[in-house]
């Protein structure tokens, strides 16, 4: 439980950081979406982010399969 606090706590600090916009590179104004999928810079870690969501979902699932069984 502590873990999961300081990981949601930690989370919703960095937003912040995370999600300010910028001009200055790219075919895109910082403030489209399109920004953020065409530019690397942005893509990766956007592509981490839902990489790790859908493996925590999924072994959250599996956990609560094993359990139930």
């Amino acid at each position: 439980m502590f873990r999961k606090a300081l990981f949601l706590s930690s989370a919703l600090m960095s937003t912040p950081l995370i999600t300010q916009a910028h001009d200055g590179h790219g075919f895109f104004h910082g403030n489209e979406l399109a920004h953020y999928i065409t530019s690397a810079e942005h893509a990766i870690p956007l592509a981490l982010v839902v990489a790790a969501a859908v493996l925590l979902i999924s072994y959250q699932k599996w956990s609560q399969a094993r359990k139930n069984v």
